[in-house]
């Protein structure tokens, strides 16, 4: 069973048509990618309007680099990187996600009209999961690990999103709130990477909407050798049409306007599909 809808504050996803597309604004200076770009308040609103002009459903907001080795940024630093644009962007009417995992963001957040809050620990910091079941937001859990090379990480990252899962539930979460992203590029090898995105529809029957988050990712820039992240665009939007195969309902992402249009082929691939197989195939 695959999901169809997500709920998310004000904003219910339908998850039966085309994938949504959430585009990334970190408002870091050191994000792997692009941190610098985007770092004061008119910078961030202007690629905000940009990114929802090229196809973007949702705006993911984040104060801190989840890169390996990223400082961790106070949390009076990272208040004052993203409250100011959560506020500017949902008095626009944008959908947005923040990436935090801090529970104090998370409720100030919630208070400042953001509509969904992503979490790359899967709210396990002490006050993170009481916090997000006191809100209405949809809720991202994302998996890290197996820090095995030997291990079966799709399985790994089933049964730990699972157990998140349940615990939100615990806690008074609607289901509906959930999704689950299995975390490309967090504590797994390069095989293992691809592995978990080869093994999309194995999460699909969670029932939960299913992110994937692989946008210039390191292990693209592995497989084709692309070290400068800006350069790995097309990889990004090759791995996102793969996940849209697969059925993944969200395809977080830096390069909205190159990952609509692809999609846009992909749809027009799959309409055509639709047409031969009602007149016959021969």
């Amino acid at each position: 069973m695959t999901a169809q809808l997500w709920r998310c504050g004000t904003f219910d996803f339908d998850l039966t048509g085309d994938p949504v597309i959430m585009g990334i604004l970190n408002v870091t200076p050191d994000s792997f990618s692009d941190g610098g770009e985007h770092n004061t308040l008119s910078a961030a609103v202007s690629w905000a309007r940009k990114m929802r002009g090229d196809g973007a459903g949702i705006i993911d907001v984040g104060g801190e680099s989840t890169r390996p080795g990223a400082s961790e940024v106070p949390l009076e630093e990272e208040r004052a990187r993203v409250m100011p644009v959560v506020k500017a962007l949902a008095g626009e009417g944008f959908c947005v996600s923040v990436d935090t995992s801090r529970p104090e963001i998370m409720l100030e957040a919630a208070e400042a009209g953001a509509a969904i809050l992503n979490d790359v620990r899967a709210f396990e910091m002490p006050g993170a999961l009481d916090a997000a079941a006191s809100t209405r937001l949809g809720l991202v859990i994302m998996h890290q690990g197996p820090f095995d090379a030997a291990a079966d990480a799709a399985a790994n990252a089933f049964g730990y999103l699972s157990r998140r899962e349940e615990a939100l539930i615990a806690a008074g979460v609607d289901p509906e709130r959930i999704a689950w992203d299995p975390g490309f590029g967090f504590g797994k090898t390069l095989e293992q990477n691809f592995e978990v995105l080869a093994a999309s529809r194995r999460f699909l029957s969670s029932g939960r909407p299913l992110m994937a988050a692989l946008s210039r990712k390191g292990s693209l820039g592995r497989i084709t050798g692309r070290k400068n992240p800006h350069e790995r665009a097309a990889a990004s939007v090759a791995g996102a049409l793969m996940a849209a195969e697969r059925g993944a309902h969200i395809l977080r992402v830096h390069d909205v306007r190159e990952t609509a249009d692809a999609l846009a082929v992909l749809k027009a691939f799959r309409h055509a599909d639709i047409r031969i197989d009602a007149r016959g195939r021969c």
